[in-house]
């Protein structure tokens, strides 16, 4: 039997933990390291446009985004063949809006085994006292998730031309997303020896215009008319009081949308489900197993 050996390594304010098991498990004797950052998808700080394209939004609205802030954290990753795992707990609220060329940097995991860590997973989960800001984030936007206990909060501008609608909405959607994988279906990501891997949990932005609840490659028209349809009193801003209000059956056609299968009652149910679904992995890669978090 071989020992356990732990490792503490710093990045910032961010602890980060090395547990491996040497020896039998296989590891290799060569090292190299892992940058973890997040990006965001175009459609946060580029928003939607109204046409036919894949991306376009088909009902003739167009979307802005003016916030698009999300809880991060407690990144993982591990080896199916091995015991080592790699960790970092620490949970952070960024502002996607303005996030940095090269991304929100969350984790470097340094001297490393330099081979395939075939399971990476993180979290979104509702912001609680600790959560920290990064870079461009203010602790204005911080203390607004974690005093709400939101995972997400979003305000942005949909628009047909002549009618606007606005909706400003805060989620309590934490969820975890393990098992990632890239576009082209590989596990995890490969530590190079002597050098460094970038790891990018990517957050979308365009989910809850889909015509189904996405559980794998985002195959998906986008539409938005719901959202103008579910602002009731006419006051130009949907919140999230008229989503709950507001029937899936009254908004979501069956000629337009598939949600069989899906338990959605509201409008309100099926963005918080779409919610649920932001994190994805290397840009449009997947992270299929999902749970939610309390």
């Amino acid at each position: 039997m071989c020992g356990i050996r732990a490792q503490l390594l710093a990045l910032g304010s961010a602890a980060l933990f090395v547990v491996g098991c040497g020896g039998e498990d296989g590891a290799t004797a060569e090292k190299g390291s892992a940058q973890v950052f997040v990006e965001a998808e175009d459609t946060i700080p580029n928003g939607l446009a109204a046409g036919m394209g894949d991306e376009d939004i088909q009902d003739g609205w167009s979307v802005t985004y003016d916030r698009f802030l999300v809880a991060i954290g407690n990144i993982r990753a591990s080896r199916s063949d091995a015991t080592e795992a790699l960790s970092a707990p620490d949970v952070y609220v960024l502002d996607l809006k303005k996030v940095p060329a090269g991304g929100y940097v969350v984790a470097t995991f340094e001297d490393v085994s330099a081979t395939r860590w075939d399971r990476f997973g993180f979290d979104l989960p509702n912001a609680k006292p600790g959560a920290k800001g990064l870079g461009n984030t203010s602790e204005a936007d911080v203390s607004l998730l974690v005093d709400n206990g939101w995972s997400l909060y979003i305000a942005g501008t949909l628009d047909n031309g002549t009618t606007q609608k606005t909706f400003r909405w805060g989620l309590a959607a934490g969820t975890s997303y393990d098992d990632c994988a890239t576009e082209d279906e590989i596990p995890g990501f490969a530590v190079p020896a002597g050098g460094s891997v970038p790891v990018k949990p990517t957050i979308h932005g365009d989910h809850w215009f889909f015509n189904n609840i996405t559980a794998g490659t985002e195959v998906t028209a986008r539409y938005a008319q719901y959202i103008a349809d579910a602002d009731a009193n006419d006051d130009g801003e949907t919140t999230l009081d008229e989503l709950k209000a507001t029937q899936a059956a009254a908004v979501f056609p069956p000629d337009k949308y598939s949600l069989a299968g899906v338990a959605i009652e509201t409008a309100y149910d099926y963005v918080l489900a779409q919610a649920r679904t932001l994190g994805d992995y290397q840009g449009d890669g997947e992270c299929p197993t999902r749970k939610v978090l309390p």
